[in-house]
């Protein structure tokens, strides 16, 4: 029987017409995306986290008819708590993370990674829960339905951040096993991922079968960083909405979709049924010949802010009259409300009008911008982690670690750039297990200090160094050198600081066509790269330089590869900042590392970010700041 899952009911509410591309097992990018995979591995973590709240709870494992079967004989005792049960209601189906039955109660508990903040306003808006809570409506509504002589209690059983754990490296009591648990339901964290390809994480709790279990368990209770949020009344004021819906996703399950069921807008363009192939892509399929367009208007930069909600958004006007080219745009369109192209209506009339020419466009000011900056000129680029389960002691969750600098200097001009670097990989500060927030921050002021131009890609730079400062008034660190340091470098709306922004100058300086609408420095590098090939035999670019390039599209983060070979390795390999967020937490926490592999991590984390930086080198090369 096809059930509608609560999984099924997230996707469609968001579009019904992948509910249908979900049943029949359409590929989607989610099968690949490594940053939902993470994202899901993080859910699970918590989740197992979750159950060690709640002594003597049943979970319920087997195939869905197991499950269902399961859970019913569980429930017909008095008391019990259940983790996972699968609850039926006609061909609706649900799994609930924990559900605790006392006598003629029912409390479902819905468990998330997701932090939320019980020292602020317990407000759903102000929470941005929405999503969540439309969750635990769904699972309300059919578990109603089951059993409607209970009486019903929702939670949210979350990571709240106003909790500052006492327990060091608490992320190291949770890890994932390399076995995985085969299973027929669907992975909640990846809605539209196909249910062919998913196994469960199997998390693997590290004193399960220590002496010391209880006592960690109930350290974990009084010091851990999990807590309740209420959300009955807001689950059932949503009750006849979530009724309604679910019965027209029912209906589309039963009978088929029709084209008053769905629409194509701009929201399709994060559509996750758009693959690479055209055998069963549900993007090409709904938008048919509008699909894909050599200057498609998904291609325009902050394409879909033009228009207002309450007025219409102008790209999807544009779609229901079947005109996709960016180069057909009413550029008047592009104009704000006072009838003026404000900072965005100008990048996008930079980008058509040079896209129409097929030409690299250079502002007039950027070389007077480029001769105001002062020697020496650092290069900077950051690694950092934020995690559900906090590193070390006195950390909130998903508090920032920052682990890794790289910085190319050129001290004069015309002068070579110069790489420095620092990584922490648990073993270099003087405490192994301190964060290694101050000595990263320590090491960068030494190496670039108050003299010369500092510049980063965007802002997150600016914001890592703004929170260590704030960090420092946090855990208590006296150090007025490195806090008016801190202070001279970072922006704020008080201070302008150091930092230049390199990613502003290219939305206010440069343009090239291969970039389209982006401006990350992953899409203006191969822009650069791939159609100015005299920077290959730039001495100092060459290790970067692909061998009788002739023409074509190349990227230098494709190089990038793990330096072992070795069957029983995962393959492993850095090349962008969730892949470098999944190496640190293994350095430091993954048990089942080799040495060689350990290693191998370590320096692919070198070399990625070490990339990062002297493709600023690049593109500032190419601009005339050498």
């Amino acid at each position: 029987m096809k059930y509608l899952s609560k999984s099924d009911f997230q996707l469609a509410s968001s579009c019904p017409k992948k509910l249908i591309y979900k049943k029949l097992y359409y590929p989607t990018a989610n099968d690949t995306n490594e940053y939902m995979q993470m994202l899901a591995q993080g859910g699970y973590v918590v989740g197992k986290m979750a159950t060690l709240y709640f002594d003597g709870g049943i979970e319920i494992e087997g195939n869905t008819n197991e499950c269902i079967e399961a859970t019913k004989l569980h429930l017909q005792k008095a008391n019990v708590i259940l983790f996972e049960p699968a609850i039926v209601s006609g061909k609706k189906l649900i799994r609930i993370d924990i559900l605790v039955k006392t006598g003629n109660e029912l409390h479902l508990i819905e468990v998330k990674a997701k932090s939320h903040d019980t020292e602020k306003q317990d407000s759903e808006k102000q929470l941005k829960l929405k999503k969540y809570i439309d969750d635990v409506a769904y699972q309300y509504y059919v578990l109603k339905e089951a059993f409607p002589e209970f009486s019903i209690k929702c939670s949210l059983f979350m990571p709240d951040k106003s909790k500052r754990t006492s327990i060091e490296e608490l992320a190291s009591w949770f890890t994932i096993s390399k076995n995985v648990q085969s299973s027929d339901f669907d992975f909640e964290e990846i809605p539209a991922q196909q249910k062919p390809k998913f196994n469960k994480p199997n998390v693997v709790f590290k004193y399960e079968n220590s002496p010391e279990r209880l006592d960690k368990i109930n350290e974990l209770k009084e010091n851990g960083i999990l807590s309740y949020m209420d959300v009955t009344d807001h689950v059932k004021e949503k009750e006849q909405e979530i009724k309604l819906k679910a019965n027209r996703f029912l209906d589309i399950m039963e009978n088929g979709i029709s084209s008053s069921d769905f629409q194509i807008y701009k929201g399709c363009k994060s559509c996750e049924f758009n693959t690479p192939t055209e055998l069963k892509n549900g993007y090409l399929e709904c938008w048919g010949t509008l699909a894909y367009s050599e200057n498609h208007i998904f291609d325009l930069y902050k394409g879909g802010s033009v228009g207002s909600k309450k007025d219409g958004y102008y790209i999807d006007e544009l779609i229901e009259q079947g005109t996709i080219n960016l180069l057909d745009l009413d550029v008047e369109r592009l104009k704000n409300k006072k009838g003026e192209l404000a900072s965005t209506g100008q990048r996008q009339i930079i980008q058509i009008q040079n896209t129409i020419k097929n030409n690299e466009w250079i502002s007039n000011k950027l070389a007077n911008k480029l001769e105001s900056f002062d020697y020496p000129l650092h290069f900077i680029d950051f690694e950092t982690y934020q995690g559900a389960l906090p590193f070390h002691k006195g950390m909130r969750p998903y508090e920032l670690i920052a682990f890794q600098w790289s910085c190319h200097t050129i001290e004069s001009k015309g002068a070579a750039p110069i790489h420095s670097e620092w990584i922490h990989t648990g073993e270099k500060l003087p405490n192994p297990q301190e964060m290694p927030n101050f000595e990263f921050a320590r090491s960068l002021m030494k190496q670039i200090g108050l003299t010369g131009s500092t510049f980063m890609w965007a802002t997150h730079e600016n914001s890592v160094l703004r929170k260590i400062l704030e960090q420092m008034s946090i855990f208590g660190v006296e150090d007025n050198e490195l806090k008016n340091w801190l202070t001279q470098m970072t922006r704020d709306k008080n201070r302008d600081g150091r930092l230049i922004d390199m990613n502003q100058l290219t939305l206010e300086h440069y343009f090239h066509p291969q970039m389209k609408g982006k401006t990350s420095i992953k899409k203006v590098l191969p822009a650069i790269w791939s159609n100015f090939t005299y920077l290959h035999d730039v001495p100092h670019f060459k290790q970067y330089a692909p061998e009788n390039f002739i023409s074509g599209k190349i990227d230098p983060y494709d190089q990038l590869s793990s330096g072992i070979s070795d069957e029983d390795w995962e393959g492993e390999v850095v090349n962008g900042g969730t892949a470098a967020m999944r190496a640190y937490q293994r350095i430091r926490f993954d048990e089942s590392l080799t040495k060689i592999q350990r290693d191998d991590l370590r320096n692919q984390l070198l070399e990625y970010c070490k990339l990062d930086t002297m493709a600023m080198v690049i593109i500032a090369h190419h601009w005339g700041l050498k």
